[in-house]
């Protein structure tokens, strides 16, 4: 397979890193060549057959920097297969409005792109290294330190994608 598939990610405290290095592996194991970087390093995606972007979820948003690659990308972008994935602590919970939330933190990402395939993760809330605003914001919501990510869940989502990704008719 010659297809090239970017992996870009913004991670605060490195869960969301972690997230995005699985999804790049399991991608790769398929037989892609892939490569993964937080979306600060990312100087172009015309090289790449699709592209796969996740950020961590704060304060119901994208991180700001998930949504530059976007903005800056956005005609490359909305070229080649795209999928994006969102983490989020509260997750961890099987919730439909939890969800529904989850699902609007992108809400500003989609005035820029169209994703192809959308995945909702379960984050970790480790208070070790977080800003006293943020591990503050954690206390108030009731979170208790813990890491509900699944990973069955991110693996099986990261398998899927060729196969979705490269079977749909991009909007030129």
């Amino acid at each position: 397979m010659t297809e090239r598939i970017l992996v870009a990610y913004a991670s605060r405290y490195g869960s969301t890193e972690e997230i995005a290095r699985v999804i790049a592996d399991e991608i790769a194991a398929l037989g892609y060549e892939v490569d993964c970087m937080n979306v600060m390093e990312v100087e172009e995606v015309a090289p790449y057959a699709a592209v796969v972007a996740g950020s961590p979820i704060y304060m119901g948003k994208w991180l700001p920097e998930a949504v530059d690659l976007a903005k800056r990308f956005r005609i490359g972008l909305n070229e080649r297969p795209l999928a994006v994935f969102a983490v989020g602590y509260s997750m961890k919970e099987e919730d439909d409005m939890i969800r529904k939330s989850a699902r609007a933190s992108m809400n500003e990402l989609r005035m820029y792109v169209h994703a192809q395939a959308e995945g909702l993760f379960a984050g970790k809330f480790d208070p070790v290294g977080m800003s006293t605003t943020d591990l503050q914001i954690m206390k108030m919501a009731g979170a208790a330190p813990g890491d509900a990510r699944d990973w069955t869940a991110v693996r099986n989502w990261a398998r899927a994608l060729p196969s979705v990704l490269f079977t749909l008719d991009v909007e030129k």
